[in-house]
C-alpha cells in the first residue's frame, strides 16, 4: 500500500479519459458500421477503460490512509506515555517509531514530522503538512484539536493524554458504522440481480414470443426482440455503474470508493445476459 497524490490521481484520470474518446473518436469516424453495430460493448470498454485505472488508485490510497487511522490511537497513547516520563516533543515522536509502536505507513509519517521540526519547523507547520498528506477523517480530527489546543495556548501535553481514549472511541465507533453499512451494500447487490433477471425473463418469456405479431387494435406490429435487447443492455450499464457509487457512498461514505463496485457489476451484468439473451450481434 503506498500514498496516492491527488495530482497522480487526476493525471490517471484524465489519461483514462482521453484514451476512451479516441477508441470513441475512431470508431464512430472511421468505422461507423461497426459502432452501431457493437454500441453496447464499446460503451462497455469505454466506462472499464475510464473507471479501472482510478479504482485501482483509489483502492491502494483507500488502504493505505485505512492503515494510518488503524494506529493512530496506538500513537496517540505513545506520545502520551512518553510526555508522561519528561521526552520533548521531538523525543516522544522518536521513541514511538523506535519501539516500533506502530509501522508503516505511519512510522514513515510520523519521521518525516520529526524530520521537520528538526529542521526548524514549528510543531503547527508540520502538523499541517501532515494533515495535508494523509487528510483521513481520523487524522483531520487529530489534527484539528491538537492545533487548536495548541494555538490556543493550552498544554499540548494533557491534550494528548486525553486524546488517547477518545482516538479509540472514534476509530471503534467508525468500525461499527461500516459493519451497520454493510447490510445495504448486499441490498444494491439483490436489487441488481433482481434487474437481471427481471430483465431475461421478460425477454425469453414475453418479448420473445410477441416479436412480430400485431398490436391490440393497431395495423402495426410489436417491434422487434433487437430493439429490446439494446434497451436492456444499455439499461443494464447505467444501473451498474449508478448502483456502484451508491454502494461506495453508503459503505465507504466516499463516492469513488464505488467504482470497484461499478466495475464488478458492470462486468457480471454483461456476462449474464451475454449467455442469457446474446446480443444482437450474436444472434446476426
Amino acid at each position: 500500500m503506498r500514498r496516492i497524490s491527488t495530482k497522480m490521481k487526476q493525471t490517471t484520470c484524465l489519461s483514462s479519459v482521453i484514451l476512451a474518446a479516441v477508441i470513441f473518436y475512431f470508431f464512430f469516424i472511421f468505422r461507423v458500421d461497426d459502432a452501431i453495430k457493437y454500441m453496447n460493448e464499446i460503451l462497455l470498454v469505454i466506462l472499464l477503460i475510464i473507471m479501472i485505472p482510478s479504482s485501482i488508485l483509489d483502492f491502494e490510497h483507500s488502504r493505505w490512509m485505512d492503515a494510518i487511522d488503524d494506529q493512530m490511537p496506538t500513537f496517540i497513547r505513545g506520545i502520551s506515555e512518553a510526555y508522561e516520563t519528561g521526552l520533548t516533543l521531538v523525543e516522544a515522536f522518536d521513541h514511538v517509531v523506535k519501539s516500533n509502536m506502530v509501522k508503516k505507513p505511519l512510522a514513515d509519517e510520523i519521521k518525516r514530522i520529526s524530520i521537520q521540526m528538526s529542521w526548524g519547523l514549528t510543531f503547527e507547520e508540520a502538523l499541517e503538512n501532515f494533515k495535508e498528506r494523509v487528510s483521513s477523517p481520523m487524522v483531520n480530527r487529530f489534527c484539528a484539536i491538537v492545533l487548536e489546543a495548541s494555538r490556543s495556548g493550552g498544554e499540548i501535553r494533557k491534550v494528548f493524554t486525553a486524546m488517547s481514549g477518545f482516538m479509540e472511541e472514534m476509530r471503534e465507533a467508525d468500525r461499527e458504522a461500516d459493519a451497520n453499512m454493510r447490510p445495504y451494500l448486499l441490498i444494491v447487490y439483490v436489487a441488481f440481480a433482481v434487474f437481471l433477471w427481471i430483465g431475461v425473463i421478460l425477454i425469453q418469456s414475453f418479448f420473445k414470443p410477441l416479436e412480430g405479431s400485431k398490436q391490440f387494435l393497431s395495423p402495426l406490429t410489436i417491434i422487434g426482440l433487437k430493439e429490446y435487447n439494446d434497451f436492456f443492455y444499455k439499461t443494464m450499464i447505467v444501473s451498474a455503474v449508478m448502483g456502484g457509487l451508491m454502494a461506495g457512498k453508503m459503505g465507504e461514505r466516499r463516492i469513488l470508493g464505488g467504482l470497484k463496485h461499478s466495475i464488478v457489476m458492470v462486468i457480471t451484468g454483461y456476462l449474464v445476459f451475454f449467455f442469457l439473451v446474446p446480443p444482437n450481434w450474436v444472434s446476426a
